[in-house]
């Protein structure tokens, strides 16, 4: 019989009360009150998009099967016409075998990612073409009774209904899983939808349109269509997956990032694609407001987002308020709801360097500018529990002083100058802790060297195993992690820190260098970095349960140099600043409930 451990990928922990650091379904044994425990999360009352990994090629007027673990899009135009064939298990990307005929505004419906139908659109005139794919390969199959494009459909792989198409088209047509048939037309001709949803060919929604652009649904039955409620916003050229009941459109051109919900009766606005997007695909589970994904399109041809809706419980990034100054290499401190952001480098600033002295205050929506430190710097080490308590150390400034061992404390309203680090170093300080209890480790010139700060000195402690820069830190004085870092290509490597020695435990699924990270050893997050090739930016984002590192949602603009709210947590964390300059991003994931275990 299989172990726990050989079936989830990790063991049953021991851990005294409830685990913050656990994922969803994950198993624990509460010492306190000797009982197994696992948690949910509590569904959201609204949908939302979070960014998810890139096509391999990017493109638009593409076609796409299956839903958020096992989809597969294909075809489109790259320019020119493409055949490509990639295929998604909820994660990566893989390019597969091509379609036999290249083409561009088509059509496709499937439920997975080995099991879907392409039909209709554009080669070098319009085609009629219809081909299946069976998880290996595509094959020709009978086409449909007249060339089209701009169509589009819904269905499985052998119930397929097509409709639409060209300018105003009303034409219908159902597939069998052998032969299309002719079947009642559209109340209302349109081409280039906003999307079309469906089970199978007995019961769809078509949606949006052109021309004009309109907003304009019909439900079809299993023989004829009927006029329900009208989209909120007229639309084409947009996305749409789901069921007849249960439908999402999103996208629009020009490119718009607006994202409505079919409850069966009505569209509802909910949460807007990260980037605004036409000429995109997607697809998803039998409801819509579970999850799916939308892929490709114009201006983002390589862009993918994955939707959680209401009824979902995944965790994703919002962007929110920026900074008043962009900048990277920047210090950070505190709480999603109470940040701190110190320091840093900027393009255009009265020092030539770019060096900045400024700190902005962060009360959950808006950046506030305060007192700057005394003295301006990149490149630094900061943390602190809100943004009134906070300490910034090391960094570079282009001054004789070069790399730097000083450190300032922040009380709310000022920078006060305290006692130096005993070794200097700049880029990619491990920094984590209190104002008055505090830890660093690592930085440039590449050092394994640990200091301890009780909130008036700072002491040697026992050094790193691997020597490196650009590592991120977080946790407390007496336990905390390095992670990542360059020595000298980004790595992966995590070390644990018990407030005597640190530990290597297990590895990130994604190396880096000089990205972000909040919380704590049982229950941490890291964001962003460069990855490998060396300099490349990632958006990546790893949970940390204690053990493992877990890939969840990333955030919706790649960047590295940025910093966090080093105190934030699993559920609630704010990342800031960065290269190239992003805006203000802030992570939440749904609250969760605690079972126990009962006989």
């Amino acid at each position: 019989m299989a172990t726990y451990k050989e079936t989830v990928g990790t063991a049953v922990t021991n851990y005294a009360g409830d685990n913050p650091g656990v994922v969803d379904g994950e198993l624990w044994y509460d010492s306190t009150n000797k009982d197994f425990k696992y948690q949910y999360a509590n569904v959201t009352s609204a949908g939302s998009w979070s960014t998810g990994n890139s096509l391999n090629t990017g493109r638009t007027a593409l076609a796409s099967a299956g839903v958020q673990t096992s989809g597969l899009v294909f075809g489109g135009t790259t320019p020119p016409n493409s055949a490509l064939t990639e295929s998604f298990d909820g994660t990566s990307w893989t390019e597969v075998n091509d379609l036999n005929t290249a083409r561009r505004a088509f059509g496709g419906s499937g439920i997975s990612n080995t099991s879907a139908l392409a039909f209709g659109g554009v080669h070098t005139t319009n085609t009629a073409d219809t081909e299946s794919w069976n998880g290996s390969n595509w094959t020709e199959v009978n086409n449909m009774t007249a060339a089209k494009q701009g169509l589009t459909g819904s269905g499985t792989q052998t119930s397929t209904l097509a409709f639409g198409g060209g300018g105003s088209s009303t034409d219908t047509e159902v597939w069998n899983g052998t032969n299309w048939t002719e079947v009642n037309n559209l109340n209302t001709g349109r081409g280039y939808f906003s999307g079309g949803a469906g089970a199978d060919s007995t019961s769809a929604l078509a949606f949006g349109g052109t021309p004009p652009t309109t907003g304009k649904t019909e439900l079809w039955n299993g023989t004829n269509w009927t006029e329900v409620n009208d989209l909120n916003t007229a639309r084409i050229l947009a996305g749409g997956f789901g069921i007849a009941t249960s439908a999402l459109a999103f996208g629009n051109e020009p490119a718009a990032a607006i994202t409505e919900l079919y409850n069966g009766t009505n569209w509802t606005e909910q949460n807007d694609l990260s980037k605004g997007r036409f000429e995109l695909t997607g697809n998803g589970s039998s409801a819509s407001g579970e999850v799916g994904f939308a892929a490709g399109g114009s201006p983002s041809p390589t862009g993918v987002e994955l939707w959680n809706g209401p009824g979902s419980a995944a965790a994703g990034w919002e962007t929110v308020n920026s900074m008043n100054t962009g900048r990277s290499s920047l210090g950070g401190a505190g709480i999603q709801t109470a940040a701190l952001a110190f320091g840093g480098q900027a393009a255009t600033n009265p020092d030539p360097t770019g060096n900045r002295g400024d700190t902005e205050s962060y009360n959950g929506t808006n950046w506030t500018e305060v007192n700057d430190l005394n003295s301006p710097k990149r490149g630094l080490a900061g943390f602190g529990a809100t943004n009134t308590a906070a300490l910034a150390t090391g960094g570079y400034r282009n001054d004789p002083a070069g790399a730097m061992g000083l450190t300032e404390i922040w009380n709310g309203s000022n920078w006060t100058e305290v006692n130096d680090l005993n070794t200097t170093r700049y880029d990619g300080i491990a920094g984590f802790g209190t104002s008055t209890a505090g830890i660093v480790a690592g930085g440039t010139p590449v050092t394994a060297n640990t200091e301890s700060w009780n909130g008036s000195n700072w002491t040697e402690v026992n050094n790193l195993n691997t020597s490196r820069r650009g590592l991120a830190g977080l946790g407390i004085q007496t336990a905390g992690l390095g992670v990542g870092g360059s020595a000298p290509a980004p790595g992966a490597e995590t070390e644990s820190w018990n407030g005597t020695n640190w530990t290597e435990v297990n590895d990130l699924n994604t190396g880096r260098d000089f990205g972000s990270a909040s919380g704590t050893t049982p229950a941490a997050l890291i964001f962003g970095g460069r990855g490998n090739p060396p300099g490349s930016v990632i958006a990546n984002t790893e949970q940390w349960n204690g053990t493992n590192w877990t890939e969840k949602s990333d955030l919706n603009t790649a960047a590295g140099f940025g910093a966090s709210a080093t105190a934030g947590t699993t559920t609630a964390s704010l990342f800031f600043g960065g290269s190239p300059p992003g805006a203000t991003e802030a992570w939440n994931i749904p609250s969760n409930t605690v079972k126990t275990l009962t006989d």
